[in-house]
């Protein structure tokens, strides 16, 4: 996809991100039902394309969240993350696939006792390992959503306008 002089374009960078969105698929066994599933958990590059769809004040928004401000999430907004939630859900499950209207090799979301459906969303967002064991400090950029806010680390926006310069400069 490179130019006619060889140069790598913008589309080239964003299909290696699109192609290295996920990690290799894990087996993982839920802790409350002890079934094991096999689970890929999205990575740096899935959350940072997934931020640079969003609006920029819903990114704004998801920044102050992530540090802490209390924000009042507009209900398109609310949807739209939910809508994504379910999304990355359906591709993080490798086996069995999940889906709201299963065929005969997959389930239904519902169906996951409270305490699992937990522990998935906080494995995807890099909270815990598969083994459930809680990590503390996620290396920074590589976690998603904080699991109570889901609030994205802010230092994987795409700026969408320059930063202002400081006063005096």
């Amino acid at each position: 996809m490179s130019n006619a002089n060889g140069l790598a374009t913008a589309a080239d960078f964003r299909e290696l991100a699109i192609a290295a969105r996920w990690t290799e698929p894990e087996r993982v066994t839920l802790p409350k039902c002890g079934l094991a599933i096999v689970l890929r958990r999205p990575t740096k590059f899935y959350w940072a394309l997934r931020r640079a769809a969003w609006p920029l004040g819903l990114r704004e928004k998801m920044g102050l969240i992530a540090e802490g401000a209390k924000v009042q999430l507009e209900r398109e907004e609310m949807v739209r993350l939910l809508r994504e939630d379910r999304e990355m859900l359906a591709e993080a499950f490798v086996s069995p696939k999940i889906s709201l209207a299963p065929g005969p090799e997959q389930f239904d979301p519902a169906f996951l006792p409270e305490e699992d459906a937990e522990f998935v969303m906080k494995y995807l967002r890099g909270q815990v390992t598969s083994s459930n064991v809680d990590l503390e400090s996620f290396p920074r950029g590589e976690q998603g959503p904080a699991a109570d806010s889901g609030a994205t680390s802010p230092d994987l926006a795409l700026p969408s306008e320059p930063a202002p310069k400081p006063v005096g400069s």
